[in-house]
């Protein structure tokens, strides 16, 4: 049980803790090999504003591969309530057969955002394509000839000027030229979508375009992205990585473009999911209604509760194993979900850890969590001692649960001597 939010992102902790967790995966996978008779599955379960299971079903040791985990951005001072949306579309001659129905679903974006209580929007618009601008001179918005491709920029709008400006787009407007993001030519756009968005509000930048490059020129944008704060959402292609990538690696989602046929499809999509994505991760609005604060463990403990139900477990099991790694404080009702996990019997067969992340953490909810007086929260101070407290829960604690004379729940001694090592700094 991971706790990805923003202070994660802080000294170093997500990038210590993804290392960490890479070199104590075969530990586990030795664990498996060195006991047959157990079969040991892994999950990883993430929560910030709300809780998730980052596989749909545990994993077996020997197929499990660590996928980093991405901390969400660190707030730069941005007012709650103003959220600006901008929109970078490919103009290309591949989307003649979509760019009016594109053009007619932002309109109706722009209506459904409009209506969200409690946000301050303004929306923007970049358009991109390859052979240079072939419309008249106009006032409504900059044209710039870049390396290779020509974008045309609109100002930040209220929704009402925006379905306006949306109307001056067209196929070939900026050239015919396919936009294949994100090869290295393309890097060079997104300094201009950096300067699209305005200062002290929530960044959110919607990619379309059915057209995809390589990713040589992915770190560059994905950084000029997350400097800049600033979530992508892609409408785009899977066939690649490219368009996936970027949004998973700035905080946003991804849908096929390719499932999209006529303008019923495209309203259904931005309007249904992806306006409403934002406008939910905008206000920090849960699917249930609840506003989270950013780091809602009652939510990730309720996601484990029912995987561990009756309904859902073995009739025989060796007792499982959750670790709770955290580096700051709950913002929601844990004290409610956690009541309601011990009372299920797997969950009081269940062997807890926890990994308190620096000074902040509070030690206490970590012990609650634990649930046992017997066993202490592990405080990682540095990167060294993260790995060192990951490869102890990876191969004592495992191999005490996987051997299946535990029948009941095994007592886990944890040693004092990994908590320090002499000479090592407290960066946490």
């Amino acid at each position: 049980m991971i706790d990805k939010s923003s202070s994660m992102n802080e000294t170093g902790k997500m990038a210590s803790l993804n290392t960490a967790c890479r070199e104590a995966i075969p530990f586990i996978k030795k664990v498996q090999e060195e006991n047959p008779s157990a079969l040991i599955r892994l999950n990883r379960l993430v929560f910030s504003h709300g809780a998730a299971w980052l596989n749909k079903e545990p994993v077996p040791a020997e197929n499990f591969e660590w996928k980093d985990i991405i901390a969400d951005p660190i707030p730069k001072g941005h007012t709650d309530n103003k959220l600006e949306i901008v929109f970078l579309i490919d103009t290309s001659g591949s989307m003649s057969a979509k760019i009016e129905s594109v053009k007619e679903s932002c309109v109706n974006f722009a209506n459904t955002i409009e209506k969200q209580g409690g946000l301050e929007v303004k929306l923007g618009l970049v358009g991109f394509a390859i052979g240079g601008y072939r419309g008249s001179p106009s006032s409504k918005f900059m044209v710039h000839n870049l390396s290779r491709y020509t974008i045309g920029v609109w100002n930040l709008a209220q929704p009402s000027i925006f379905k306006s400006n949306i109307q001056d787009l067209h196929v070939s407007i900026f050239g015919g030229g396919g936009c294949y993001l994100c090869n290295q030519d393309t890097v060079d756009i997104f300094p201009y979508v950096k300067k699209a968005f305005g200062e002290n509000s929530k960044r959110v930048l919607v990619v379309i375009s059915d057209e995809i490059g390589d990713t040589s020129g992915l770190s560059a944008i994905v950084k000029t992205l997350k400097d800049a704060s600033i979530t992508t959402y892609v409408l785009g292609v899977s066939s690649r990585e490219a368009h996936k990538e970027i949004a998973k690696l700035t905080g946003g989602e991804f849908w096929d473009i390719l499932n999209c046929n006529g303008k019923a499809d495209f309203s259904s999509l931005l309007v249904n999911n992806v306006a409403e994505t934002i406008g939910r991760e905008a206000k920090k609005t849960l699917a249930d209604g609840t506003v989270s604060q950013g780091t809602d463990l009652g939510a990730a403990i309720k996601l484990l509760t029912q995987r561990i139900s009756l309904d859902n477990m073995p009739s025989r099991c060796l007792p499982p194993v959750s670790i709770l790694i955290s580096d700051g404080q709950p913002t929601d009702d844990y004290k409610t979900a956690l009541e309601a996990f011990n009372r299920e019997p797997w969950g009081k067969k269940m062997v807890r850890l926890s990994i308190a992340i620096g000074e902040d953490c509070d030690l206490a909810v970590m012990q609650e969590f634990i649930n046992n007086n017997e066993i202490k929260p592990l405080k990682a101070s540095n990167s060294g001692q993260l790995i060192r407290f990951l490869k102890f829960c990876s191969t004592v604690v495992l191999k005490k649960v996987s051997n299946p004379l535990n029948s009941s729940t095994p007592v886990i001694e944890v040693p004092k001597y990994i908590e320090t090592v002499a000479g090592e700094e407290e960066i946490w």
